[in-house]
């Protein structure tokens, strides 16, 4: 009897689903999609040599996306989803508008005194730093990191601008597309490591 239960105990148990966080993967393919936009924003008045490496962006941004969409699809992720929680849900929607009101409030100000040009740097500072509460409302650090990544990128772009040596609009947008479809591979990219670790 003792054997028998020693034997059952000892023999490991291999997941066959699961192998991604749900979380993870919706917000992954969310950012898959605003890669797209954001490379898209770059396009409004980027140098000449980034034109294919925008549209580029804009490609794999399309197939990360397609990738994500699969894994939901096939059911090859967690079930549930912390959005289940109505405290969890308030909290998320409240930290959306929030940032909403400081777009549109931001973009209107900058309108007013005349320096639309950074539009799309403003925006992409909110979205970020909107990220970080998110990061830790989902148990996410890697969405909470990717946020902070974000907002040194808007201010990078604010800078760039100011010295007259890319468009706010390219520098914003295209580095938001490689932060954006960074991590969207990255939870990609985990899902399969915590797959082979499972296997092994």
């Amino acid at each position: 009897m003792s054997e028998h239960q020693l034997s059952e105990t000892s023999v490991p148990i291999v997941p066959t689903a699961g192998l991604w966080d749900r979380g993870e993967v919706i917000g992954a393919a969310v950012l898959a999609v605003a890669g797209i936009a954001w490379f898209g924003w770059a396009q409004e008045d980027p140098p000449a040599p980034w034109a294919p490496y925008l549209i580029a962006g804009s490609v794999v941004s399309a197939l990360l996306l397609v990738a994500l969409v699969a894994l939901l699809v096939r059911r090859l992720t967690t079930p549930g989803s912390p959005m289940a929680d109505p405290r969890v849900r308030r909290r998320y929607w409240l930290t959306v508008a929030v940032e909403v009101v400081l777009i549109v409030g931001g973009n209107l100000l900058l309108a007013a005194v005349g320096h639309q040009a950074y539009d799309a740097a403003w925006t992409l500072f909110v979205v970020g730093v909107h990220f970080v509460p998110l990061g830790k409302l989902f148990h996410a650090r890697g969405l909470a990191l990717t946020g902070v990544v974000a907002a040194v990128v808007a201010a990078a772009a604010v800078c760039l601008g100011l010295a007259g040596a890319v468009a706010p609009s390219a520098a914003a947008g295209a580095g938001a597309g490689v932060v954006f479809i960074g991590y969207a591979g990255w939870v990609l990219g985990r899902g399969r490591r915590v797959r082979t670790g499972d296997v092994r």
